[in-house]
This record gives structure tokens, sequence and C-alpha cells, in this order.
């Protein structure tokens, strides 16, 4: 089938039937057009558009893994989709942005540098192997059978956490992808690269405490734990980084000091409340160095012999060793205490979570 054939079947508006697998298909525009089982498999599109188009079993698979992109710099801007298949497709710098995708697999795909902001994954949406790297989840919606899991982030990031990717992304657009980016309404969107570098922070802690409900919602505790924690880090680099913001507040700036403390150090101690190393390091560092503050205070006291009154107050345990002691190892003794009795209970806590997760 010729270029001049395939325009005058996007002039109907209608397409049906239709085989263009194996083709090279470039810079062809079925905007607007309605598209019923029409094949694309093994095809390769290039700067082509399906933007506000309906698509009903449309089959965009490859027969097996490539290493160039099958769809490069395609958009799919506010498209319908319905049934449509991209398994083991090789996608680059495409646009999703507005559609909305309902029953579709992705399995075994490669979508690198896509946008998917404010896109609905409705109805049952397969992502099994597939690997997303370089993506923009921002505001995008999975429905209840979206299986998108912790295992299709690739290297386990999303690209607001790389600066220079995510400013290529932003800046290069206009180069690698789909042309000037455009709104809902079809205007120039009102946008800034650079606020949205600045931004990025707040954007990432937003994507991962979705994904977090997201999977707590679908039973899948380990990645919805694992989510909960890198949304809890976004939120501590976003105060950081407003700490610099002449727009925020001061008061607001005092207050996320604090913040920024308590996060830092419920992530260094205990992960958050779900790391188990980090809890147990923890744990007997405390010992060690309490240990190490009675062998220096109590001079009768060998090392060992501190270690193990040590592990006795981690318990809440009272030691008949120490004996007319000074007012400051009574008050070290109570301190110790305490933080076992506490750490104890988070370790409990961490304990439970890990058993729950098997």
């Amino acid at each position: 089938m010729t270029t001049s054939e395939i325009q005058s079947l996007i002039a109907t508006k209608q397409l049906r039937d239709l085989d263009f697998g194996g083709m090279t298909l470039e810079e062809l525009d079925f905007s607007g057009c309605t598209l019923v089982n029409v094949n694309f498999k093994n095809a390769t599109l290039r700067h082509c558009r399906f933007d506000e188009a309906t698509l009903d079993s449309c089959d965009f698979d490859h027969s097996g893994r490539v290493a160039e992109p099958t769809l490069q710099s395609v958009s799919f801007k506010k498209a319908a989709m319905e049934n449509c298949r991209f398994r083991y497709a090789n996608i680059a710098w495409s646009d999703f942005r507005y559609a909305r995708i309902n029953n579709a697999t992705f399995e075994d795909s490669t979508v690198d540098f896509s946008d998917f902001y404010r896109c609905f994954f409705e109805g049952v949406v397969l992502y099994k192997h597939a690997a997303f790297s370089n993506c923009s989840f921002f505001n995008t919606y999975f429905g209840d059978g979206a299986n998108i899991r912790r295992e299709n982030l690739f290297r386990d990031r999303i690209i607001q956490q790389d600066k220079q990717a995510y400013t290529k992304f932003l800046v290069d657009w206009h180069d690698f992808g789909t042309g000037v980016r455009t709104n809902d309404r079809r205007e120039v969107s009102d946008w800034s690269p650079d606020a949205s570098v600045k931004a990025r922070w707040a954007d990432a802690e937003d994507i991962y405490k979705t994904l977090n409900g997201l999977w707590a919602g679908k039973g899948y505790i380990a990645d919805a734990n694992w989510a909960y924690v890198q949304g809890r880090r976004m939120e501590r680099r976003r105060m950081m980084s407003q700490m610099s913001d002449p727009s925020v507040k001061t008061g607001t700036k005092i207050a996320n000091v604090w913040r920024i403390i308590g996060n830092g150090l419920s992530d260094l101690f205990f992960g958050y409340g779900e790391s188990m190393f980090k809890m147990i390091l923890t744990y007997i560092i405390t010992v060690l160095v309490f240990a190490f503050i009675f062998s220096e205070e109590v001079s009768l006291l060998k090392y060992v012999e501190a270690l193990g009154i040590s592990l006795k107050n981690m318990a809440g345990m009272d030691s008949d060793v120490l004996h007319d002691v000074s007012p400051l190892v009574d008050m070290l003794n109570l301190i110790q205490t305490t933080i076992g009795i506490l750490l104890t209970g988070i370790f409990g806590f961490i304990l439970g979570n890990k058993i729950r997760n098997q």
C-alpha cells in the first residue's frame, strides 16, 4: 500500500480491517480518525499522530524485542483506545497525555522518554515484563485492573528523580518528541521547563504516594511499602528544595527544618519502619555506644561487663554489677532503658510487616 493510498483512507476518517503490518509509516496524521481492527504488527511508526482518535482492537505488537524504537515520536494525545496491544513494542518519545486506555497490554514492551500526564488506564491493563524508563506518570490514573508493579519501573526510579534526564525530557521534547506541547484544549501549554524542574520533587512525591495507595489497595504490600519509603524521601527532598524558594514563607521554612530532621532520622535509623537491617543496626549501635559510655564512666567495669549491662538495659532489666554510681550513670541507665523499649516496639512493628509481606 502506497503513502498516497493511505492518505486517501485517512481522509475518510474511517479505517477498518486494514493491515499495515511490517510497513514503515512516517509523518502520517490519523488525528480524529476511527480505527477498528487495524493491524500495525511489526510496523515502524515515526512522527505519526493519533490525537483524539478512536482505536478499537488495534495491534501495535512486535514479534520480539528489538533495539530500535517501533513507535518513535508518536502522539496518542487524548486518544480513546480499546483492546489495543503493544506487546514487545519499543516506544520512545511518545505522547499519551489525556489518553484513555482500556483493556490493553503492554507486556514485554520497552517505553522510554514518554509522557503519561493525565492518562487513564482503565479495565484490565497488563504490564508483565514491561520496562518504563524516563517516563512521567504525574497525575496518571491507574484503575483497579491496571497491574503495573514496582518491577516495571526501570532501575526502581521515575524520571523526576534524575535532574539531567528530566531536563532533557522537558527541553528536548520539541526536537525528539511530538513537537510543541499543547494542552487538552489544543492551546500551547503555559508552562516553564525551569519551573517544572524545580517542582520535580513535589511531583515525584505525588507519584510515589499515588502508587503506594494503588498497590496497598491491591494487596501488593511489598511494592506499597517500597513506594511509601520513596514517597517519604521525595517529601524530604521537596522540603529541602523549598528552603531556597523565596515564594515559601519564613514560618513554613522554620517548620520544615524540624520536619526535615525528623524525616531524615526516621529514614537513617529505621527506614521509615520498613528496613529490618537499619533497625537491627540501630539496636546494635545503641548497645555498643552505651557500653562504651558505661566503661568510661565506671572505671571498675571492663568493656565486656559494660556490654552485658547495656544489653540488660535494652531489655529493661536491672544489673547487680552497678552500685553507688553517679547520678549521670543512673540517668544514662534510664535513658537507655527507655530507648530499648521504644526500639523493641518498633522492631516488633517492622517484623510484623515483614511477616505479613511473605
